[in-house]
Parts: C-alpha cells; structure tokens; sequence
C-alpha cells in the first residue's frame, strides 16, 4: 500500500543526521516537521484500521478454533452412540473449519506483522517529530537572541551617539561662555591673560633699573 511505503520510508530516515549535516534554515524545518505530522497522522489512521482488522480475524480465528474443537467432540459422541452418520458429518464440518482456520493464520501472522510495524514506525515518526521539534525551538531561541543582541547594538549606538554629541555640544557652550567672560574681563581692565615671557621681561627691566639706580647714586656721591 502506498500509505504503508511512505510510512515506512519516512519512518527509516535519520532525522539527527539531516538536522546536523548543514545549518538547515528555519523554512525546511518547518516543512519537515509538516511532513512528520502528516505521517504521523497517517500512521495513527492506519495502525487504528489495521487494529480493528487485525482484532476482528483474531477473534474470528479464536471462535473458528473453539467450533473445530467442539465439532471434534460431537463426532466423537456420535460415534460412540453407534451414530456414524452425524459423526461423519461433524468431521466433515470440522475439515472445513480447519482448513477456513488454516486459511486465516497465515493472514492473521501477515496482519500482526504489518500492526506491529506500523506501531514501530509511529514510534519512529514521533521520536523524530520530537527532535524537530525540539530543533525548531533551539532554532528560533538562538534567532530571538541573535535579533535581541542586535537590537541592544543598535539602541547602545543611539545612546551612545546622541549622547557624545550632545557633550560636545555642552563643552562648546561652557568654552563660549568663558571666553566671553574673559573679554569682558580683559574690556574692564580685571584680567590679563598670563604671559610667561612679558614676566621674565619685567624682571629684567627690575634689574636693569635697580642698575641705574645704583649709577646714578654712584655718579652723584663722586660729583661731591
């Protein structure tokens, strides 16, 4: 049956490998976990028919038994009240409950075989679904963490952009207002900006004029 191939055949693939032989994109995981739930349903479907088949000739099986072995014992009661006729009667029922019986067990063994596979690759399939799952979530967890990094990223790069120019901005300000404190400082005569070379050039003319002082005091004592 075409249902029971491509049962068996998603069944027997190797979903751990699949998932790890490349980085496989959320999109075809998806589909995959699509294509499981689908079989999945299928499985179910079809080991619930194969269940009521399979329980049905069992049963019939079991009452085709219980009426051979029953046919068995009233041939054997015929024959011995001296009744051949219904005795060969009663065993000629029974051969054809027997052979009805050996019609069936070999379609019985067929049914059980095919129940029990189907349970195996139901078990298979969910086993697999689970991992996909589970993958899926791993997947989108790591894609969540990956949009949040970014997203901080870019909200530290706002922060942090707005807020330099911002103090640059500031520092321009303050820089102005002092200048222009100093003008006006410097316009009232209250400050003058320090100049390290006019300083050694008052010393020196300090010197030089204590020198003349020093002259002309000198010159004035030999004139008397």
């Amino acid at each position: 049956m075409a249902i029971l191939d491509r049962i068996r055949r998603i069944a027997k693939g190797n979903i751990t490998q699949w998932l790890n032989q490349v980085e496989t994109p959320e999109a075809e995981v998806l589909a995959k976990i699509t294509e499981l739930e689908g079989a999945s349903t299928e499985a179910k479907n079809a080991l619930a028919g194969f269940a009521v088949t399979y329980k049905r000739l069992e049963k019939n099986l079991v009452s085709l038994r219980e009426s051979r072995d029953d046919l068995s014992a009233r041939a054997e009661s015929a024959l011995k009240a001296g009744d051949e006729v219904s005795a060969r009667r009663a065993l000629a029922e029974k051969i054809k409950t027997d052979e009805r019986i050996q019609n069936l067990e070999p379609v019985l063994t067929s049914r059980k075989e095919t129940y029990d596979e189907l349970k195996e690759n139901l078990v298979e399939i969910q086993d697999q679904l689970n991992q996909a799952r589970a993958y899926m979530m791993d997947l989108r967890a790591r894609k969540r963490a990956a949009e949040a990094e970014k997203s901080m990223g870019r909200q530290l790069d706002n922060l942090r952009s707005p807020g330099e120019f911002v103090f640059d901005r500031l520092e321009d300000e303050v820089l102005e207002t002092e200048s222009q404190v100093e003008i006006e400082r410097e316009m009232r005569g209250e400050f003058r900006p320090h100049d390290p070379t006019a300083e050694r050039r008052d010393i020196k003319v300090d010197a030089e004029m204590a020198a003349l002082k020093a002259k002309i005091s000198g010159g004035g004592a030999k004139s008397e």
